[in-house]
């Protein structure tokens, strides 16, 4: 309120008002020369009223102006850091779940990364991760997401590393219905891969294996770890070339869109090829 009453352009209208009232009150008189008086000084003080008003306005489109700039800059910083804010809230929701994925197998040890790059060239999706042997990262090693096995790391360098996905035929991981204990071998093929979906292999012929069931990393090879979830059996379907059948399998990851993984650089049984009970 103190501010509105000491505004400059607003005194001189307020007093212009009353000024005008008081002559209004005169003019009434018959008088013309007072009347040419009044009415000359009136059309001034018309001219100082306008000339305030004008400035008055001026000023508060200024003042609007630099105000809506800085609300501008202030609305973009809070966008960015809600951005930050939703990509921390993710990253710590994914070193959770690889956390509590530690405590359940306390063997393993998980090296967390980023994509870099994908294979443009590459029907499967590879993708290279940000971290290589300086992280103790080395072929064959297992690459999940906080949703389950991905693929393998096929190249390695310093830095960096290239991960081959289970979309991929070149992949062979050993695995298992959870369900009904039927085992086969996880690979991918050129019919399947756009779908984000591979498929599980060399079943045997009085398998039980339904839609729903849920298929893991069965251990055996020595290559990945035993029980890490890859996906969900979406159907059962003939192999056209030999009749066999084979499960096709949905991943629990987007694996064509992932842009973050990890590495299981070493666990109890790597390396070793166990044998069938």
């Amino acid at each position: 309120m103190k501010k509105f009453l000491h505004n400059k352009n607003l005194k001189v209208l307020i007093i212009t008002l009353v000024i005008l009232v008081v002559m209004s009150v005169f003019s009434l008189a018959d008088n013309s020369v007072i009347s040419s008086v009044i009415n000359g000084f009136t059309r001034g003080l018309f001219q100082v009223s306008a000339a305030a008003t004008a400035s008055a306005d001026t000023a508060s489109y200024d003042d609007l102006k630099a105000e809506n700039e800085r609300l501008r800059q202030e609305n973009a910083e809070l966008r960015e850091q809600l951005a930050d804010y939703y990509d921390i809230k993710a990253e710590n929701s994914r070193l959770w779940k690889y956390y509590d994925l530690k405590k359940q197998n306390p063997s393993y040890t998980i090296q967390p990364a980023s994509v870099i790059k994908r294979d443009t060239n590459d029907d499967f999706y590879s993708f290279t991760l940000d971290i290589g042997s300086s992280a103790n990262v080395s072929a064959n090693d297992p690459v999940i997401t906080e949703n389950g096995l991905v693929g393998w790391v096929c190249q390695v360098d310093v830095s960096t590393c290239k991960v081959k996905t289970i979309l991929s035929p070149d992949t062979k991981a050993g695995a298992i219905d959870k369900q009904t204990a039927d085992s086969g071998v996880v690979s991918g093929s050129t019919a399947l891969c756009d779908k984000n979906l591979t498929s599980l292999t060399k079943l045997a012929e009085n398998n039980k294996i339904k839609k729903g069931d849920m298929v893991v990393t069965s251990g055996t090879g020595g290559v990945y770890p035993g029980n890490l979830i890859i996906g969900k059996v979406t159907e059962i379907k003939f192999n056209s070339y030999d009749t066999s059948r084979y499960a096709v399998i949905k991943p629990f990851e987007d694996i064509r869109s992932i842009t973050a993984a990890a590495v299981i650089t070493d666990f109890n049984s790597k390396g070793e090829v166990k044998q069938k009970q």
